[in-house]
């Protein structure tokens, strides 16, 4: 079963931890003022796009790792794994594995592709203007909105470009948790095609 909003989802939604890096220069000259006093945390969202609602999940190991994993339909479509030197996205519905080195994304975003950085943006720990523009080629362009439901729940509007085809979703962290219990499952079987 070929679903053509999977792919976008999973593709997109990583693409938007993965390029908001290219704030890094600027947010490094303002550095956090916020402590990391946890190991892990655990954070929760709820989407849509065009319409058609999904969730996501992100886990992360402090300095280490970030995994992501995104249901649709009732069904994990697909997980994202971020470590100290690569990036994983599985595509359950189609089967499919793209890894690239973080030399890779380096080489794509021409800025560095940081854990820590990536945390901080999730937990809302930096300062982050409440609009973000990021142009990584004339193909890919991203724009995120961030505003707040409440006092402390993010909510993001997303809209990227991706050769020419425009996406819109929305995001609404839906809980955070720290240092609990937690695991980073990423077996690859050996059915899934690689890109």
């Amino acid at each position: 079963m070929k679903l053509p909003l999977i792919k976008p989802i999973l593709l997109i939604f990583a693409l938007f931890f993965v390029t908001s890096c290219s704030t890094i220069k600027k947010v490094k000259q303002e550095e956090s003022k916020v402590e990391n006093k946890y190991s892990s945390f655990t954070s929760r969202y709820q989407g849509s796009y065009n319409g058609i609602p999904f969730k996501v999940q992100i886990r992360a190991k402090h300095d280490s790792l970030l995994w992501f994993s995104v249901s649709a339909f009732s069904m994990e479509a697909g997980r994202a794994l971020i470590t100290k030197d690569s990036l994983f996205v599985m595509d359950k519905i189609n089967k499919q594995i793209y890894k690239r080195s973080k030399k890779e994304v380096y080489n794509l975003l021409n800025n560095e592709l940081d854990n820590v950085f990536l945390e901080q943006l999730i937990l809302d720990t930096i300062p982050f203007e409440k609009q973000l523009k990021i142009k990584t080629s004339p193909s890919i362009e991203v724009n995120v909105e961030k505003s707040y439901e409440g006092e402390k729940m993010q909510r993001f509007k997303i809209e990227a470009i991706l050769n020419k085809s425009k996406h819109i979703f929305n995001l609404l962290q839906e809980g955070l948790e720290y240092d609990k219990t937690q695991q980073y499952p990423f077996n690859i079987p050996s059915s899934f095609k690689q890109d």
